[in-house]
């Protein structure tokens, strides 16, 4: 059951990635950044849900592997498409200059806290959940920092521009993957579907700021810096 759960929302996962590809004009930063997340976020899924037609062993080993390094790249990567989102959508102080460099710093430490828990100390053990067979990292200490700071950006941004421009969506799906990934860890598939949810409010995001701005506007301009 669970496992047929994680092959759809991969599948959703794809879908969601073919439509930030088809709404790149809209965030020509953004948008692709939210394909790759999505198709990286639609292997995670794909490698748990094909567990149980492997079984345990290297093959499966090596397919859930890269499940943490997608994690550890491109989770924190999310900051900086939101932060070209919402910038095109009208949050102006993100399209200044200071902001954009340190979200983009800050982008980096996470990566690089990421790397370093889920790549370089990497010790996977094999777990069984109801019908699926996954392999975890046993090395992590703690709770995941760079997902939850991620997700912390994402919720201020998030709220920023549904004051600023009345979207509501990126703070809503934001808002659930926070409260999901909390109850992930009873249950891991309930932070896989606050993962949908958190992307498809970002492609409902994205959607509504490609229909509010023709494909030929340029892109915005960084705003004036204030003493």
């Amino acid at each position: 059951m669970i496992s047929t759960l994680l092959a759809l929302i991969a599948l959703c996962m794809l879908a969601l990635a073919a439509t930030a590809v088809r709404l790149r004009r809209a965030a020509p930063l953004g948008a692709p950044l939210v394909a790759v997340i999505c198709a990286g976020l639609a292997y995670d899924c794909a490698a748990i849900a094909i567990g149980p037609a492997f079984g345990f062993g290297p093959a499966l080993h090596a397919v859930n592997e890269p499940r943490y390094w997608i994690h550890a790249l491109l989770t924190p990567l999310m900051i900086l498409a939101v932060m070209d989102v919402a910038g095109r959508a009208g949050v102006t102080s993100l399209t200044r200059r200071l902001v954009r460099i340190g979200l983009a710093a800050l982008t980096a430490v996470l990566v690089a806290l990421g790397v370093s828990a889920d790549i370089l100390r990497l010790r996977l053990e094999p777990e069984t959940y109801a019908d699926t067979l996954r392999y975890v990292n046993t090395a992590t200490e703690g709770p995941p920092v760079p997902a939850i700071v991620t997700i912390l950006v994402l919720i201020g941004i998030g709220a920023a521009l549904w004051r600023r421009a009345g979207i509501a969506w990126l703070c809503l799906g934001s808002v659930t993957m926070f409260v999901a990934a909390a109850a992930g860890f009873a249950h891991f598939w309930i932070g896989n579907l606050g993962e949908l949810v958190l992307q498809c409010g970002i492609a409902a995001t994205l959607t509504a700021v490609a229909t509010r701005t023709p494909a030929t506007t340029p892109a915005p301009q960084p705003a004036p810096e204030t003493a």
